[in-house]
């Protein structure tokens, strides 16, 4: 079993990686994507700047 000292952030929608501390958050604290800017939401992802990339509206 492989030790990791730190946590490491993957995208979801493009699979980019980095480390933990490289990551910027959104006014709300969710992480935003340093390659394609998603913010990642319990609700739904969308883009930084308002833009849904949500397939289905939050209800």
């Amino acid at each position: 079993m492989e030790r990791v000292d730190r946590a490491i952030f993957t995208c979801d929608d493009c699979g980019a990686s980095a480390p933990s501390f490289g990551i910027e958050y959104d006014s709300l604290g969710y992480p935003v994507c340093p390659g394609c800017e998603t913010a990642a939401g319990p609700l739904e992802r969308r883009r930084v700047g308002g833009n849904s990339a949500a397939t289905e509206p939050a209800q």
